[in-house]
């Protein structure tokens, strides 16, 4: 079993090579990291060749490059992995996609409680185009807030004008006080017997 693990998630890169290992004995693991982190990730004994992709804020298809792409491609790898850092992987849809990428008989992502979700490019496409939208959505709910905080301003500004220049002056309100008037009150009529 070849298999292609990408370092993107730090704290839980040995638990997740220990589960490889252990559901896959025997197993060949590459590790694809940034660049700085070759020397520290060399030193793991359960991994047997490391790639490194240049440091980047984030490694995604685009920053790795076409050219090696396709050396991965021609590597055949039987499972390629994506690391996250938070249980549902939201925010890794460049590693999703990167791991799709290279075309693996199966690509899983895993997560900070052991467990992993089978990945495939329809779901790595969705994931990426949710995580994009999110942030247009986001700004729309605000644009849409202000406008709302603006007319609601701007209709109770308008009422107290309204009252300033159309309403009673105070001083020519009369202060009456409600006062019953006298009639009297009528007693009940007595029945005669």
């Amino acid at each position: 079993m070849n298999i292609l693990v990408i370092r993107s998630a730090t704290r839980i890169l040995n638990q997740t090579l220990l589960s490889l290992k252990e559901e896959f004995p025997g197993c060949r693991i590459t590790i694809l990291a940034p660049e700085s982190t070759r020397e520290a990730v060399e030193q793991d004994p359960l991994i047997d060749e490391v790639l490194t992709i240049i440091d980047q804020r984030r490694m995604s298809v685009s920053s790795y490059g076409k050219k090696n792409i396709a050396r991965l491609r021609e590597r055949s790898f039987d499972l390629a992995v994506a690391l996250y850092n938070i249980d549902h992987g939201l925010g890794y849809s460049n590693i999703d996609l990167l791991a799709c990428a290279i075309n693996s008989k199966e690509v899983r992502g895993y997560n900070s409680k052991g467990t992993f979700v089978k990945l495939d490019s329809a779901k790595a496409i969705k994931k990426s185009f949710m995580e994009k939208t999110t942030f247009f959505w986001l700004g729309i709910n605000y644009a849409t807030t202000a406008l709302l905080f603006l007319i609601i301003t701007l209709a109770l500004v308008g009422e107290w004008g309204f009252r300033k220049l159309f309403g009673k002056k105070a001083s020519s309100i009369s202060h009456k006080t409600y006062q019953p008037s006298h009639n009297p009150i009528r007693e009940p009529d007595k029945a005669q017997v």
